[in-house]
């Protein structure tokens, strides 16, 4: 392997964090601390510092409370796998972009999807009606999440459309891959 090209696509590419493995609470803290230090170096715009910063925070926790629900007795995928998370994050020069990886059970794919889909079609105004709208439902799920953070990420993404992929991995888990991009440029 040739260490000295990594390094310099990683450096090329502004990759500002990048992990792969299994996610515990303290790994979680820990990178929302790196991550707010970084931020402090290279950002000098506050709100899209604060924004990002937000964003961030809250795709990373989310994988942390959603990795334990696929079942890691399928053979083809180890318990080690089915409660692994990637995520990385870069600073390019008009945007960042933060993308995020991990197993799903299959039959969840649906309900993430239309999610997503139903926060993409709608305008800014309906956004903070619709967030509005779950947080006053008050619908938690059993995590404690009521769905409000794909709208909240959605919200402070400056109208950028919240990207995603399902790749099949076996008939009963899929690999979900979410990217969100956030302009670094304030629109006037």
């Amino acid at each position: 392997m040739d260490y000295l090209r990594s390094y310099k696509n990683i450096y090329d590419q502004n990759i500002i964090l990048m992990f792969k493995g299994e996610l515990t609470f303290d790994l979680v803290t820990a990178m929302i601390g790196s991550l707010e230090e970084r931020l402090d170096e290279i950002e000098e715009n506050r709100k899209v510092k604060k924004k990002f910063y937000n964003v961030s925070t809250e795709c990373i926790q989310n994988l942390y409370y959603h990795l334990d629900e696929v079942n890691s007795d399928d053979k083809q995928i180890s318990a080690y796998d089915s409660h692994s998370a990637l995520i990385m994050i870069a600073a390019r020069k008009r945007f960042y972009s933060l993308q995020t990886g991990n197993y799903i059970p299959t039959d969840k794919i649906g309900l993430i999807q239309k999610r997503l889909d139903d926060i993409n079609a709608v305008s800014a105004d309906e956004l903070r009606a619709l967030y509005k709208k779950v947080l006053a439902e008050q619908e938690f799920s059993d995590k404690g999440t009521g769905g409000l953070g794909f709208i909240d990420i959605a919200r402070k993404t400056a109208g950028q459309k919240l990207r995603y992929k399902f790749q099949p991995v076996t008939s009963s888990i899929s690999y979900f891959t979410f990217q969100v991009r956030l302009p670094r440029i304030e629109e006037v």
